[in-house]
């Protein structure tokens, strides 16, 4: 069960919800990875992969596609998430 938090963060972050989740340890270690390279902590990675991933099913619900370069200068791949 979400519980509700007056604590306020920043702009993006005004409202908290508290929620537990379990993750396979292949997620965990995503998230790991993901809070060393971009030097967030875990709450905001996660944040940003929960608003990412609905981003992502928006568009492609749509009927569009998504496209990554993974090297400048590298032709572009369409990303397939199944």
């Amino acid at each position: 069960m979400a519980t509700e938090t007056s604590r306020t963060e920043s702009a993006d972050q005004s409202r908290l919800v508290r929620v537990t989740v379990n993750l396979t340890e292949k997620a965990y270690k995503a998230l790991q990875q993901a809070v060393e390279l971009t030097g967030r902590n875990k709450t905001d990675t996660i944040n940003r992969a929960i608003q990412v991933n609905a981003w992502v099913e928006e568009v492609t619900h749509a009927g569009g596609n998504i496209y990554v370069e993974e090297k400048p200068g590298a032709d572009l791949q369409r990303v397939k998430i199944l």
